[in-house]
């Protein structure tokens, strides 16, 4: 796990990938599925930077020119379409020929585990079981959650087919069920192999567009391949106790849910 002070997000993720081995880790993988948060179709630091996105991609491509790359997202606020299109993504994706999926069109494969919380069955995109997956958010703070990093972002995973019908918010049903219940479940049926946290400015208060930058900003990419400690890490630098925040806790073993949470 490495936190690098922000200069630049080629400079900077370049730095960080380098020092975690990146390319020896992906050396025998044919696909990359990077995932970021596109909460809204709002500017960063909402959602995740397209440029910090790019820097990963580049650095990949460099690497590896025959490597397929999916950036894949279903967005809770908006049309998964519209964000790609606002937040430069659909630019992106043209430039380096890699492949937008939306998380509402795609294939899915449908998993059971008796030892979930929430969802004992449960609808997910086929390809994220097929590629090494990133967990790209950005740092900021949630209002239920206390923050929404890389083990949170796999709420985007969930198709509003099945899982949209609770509230307008196009994943909403996290919230019939409980949203730390429904993360849980998430980061037990999806392995996360690498998250990438675009905290080059931070975002407090809220985890909407009403939401404000951290001021001064957290500059700062966090990187890692534990999804747990990367969380934990950009908990600390959101300002918080890690061992307060409940899906952390869970996922670290030191705490059981209790019936009703």
């Amino acid at each position: 796990m490495e936190i690098i002070n922000f200069t630049g997000y080629y400079y900077t993720i370049d730095k960080l990938l380098n020092k975690l081995s990146f390319e020896k880790r992906i050396k025998n993988n044919d696909k990359v599925i990077i995932k970021p948060n596109l909460l809204e179709d709002v500017p960063p630091p909402c959602t995740t930077d397209v440029r910090c996105v790019e820097a990963v991609v580049s650095y990949l491509l460099e690497r590896k020119s025959n490597l397929k790359i999916s950036v894949l997202e279903g967005s809770g606020g908006c049309d998964t379409w519209k964000a790609f299109n606002v937040l430069g993504y659909n630019q992106v994706a043209k430039k380096y020929d890699i492949k937008l999926i939306d998380v509402d069109e795609c294939r899915l494969v449908k998993l059971k585990n008796q030892d979930a919380l929430a969802y004992k069955e449960i609808y997910l995109p086929e390809e994220v079981f097929s590629s090494f997956f990133i967990s790209m958010p950005t740092l900021k703070v949630h209002s239920m959650t206390t923050v929404t990093l890389g083990l949170k972002n796999l709420i985007g995973l969930l198709p509003k087919k099945y899982y949209g019908r609770y509230l307008s918010y196009n994943r909403s049903d996290v919230h019939r069920v409980g949203v730390n219940k429904a993360i849980y479940d998430l980061n037990n049926y999806v392995s996360i192999d690498m998250t990438i946290i675009d905290g080059r400015v931070g975002q407090q208060g809220s985890h909407t567009r009403w939401g404000k930058r951290c001021n001064p900003p957290k500059n700062v990419i966090i990187g890692g391949y534990d999804a747990l400690e990367v969380d934990i890490q950009g908990a600390r630098i959101l300002g918080y106790d890690w061992e307060r925040i409940k899906h952390l806790k869970v996922l670290s073993k030191r705490e059981i849910f209790k019936e009703g949470n």
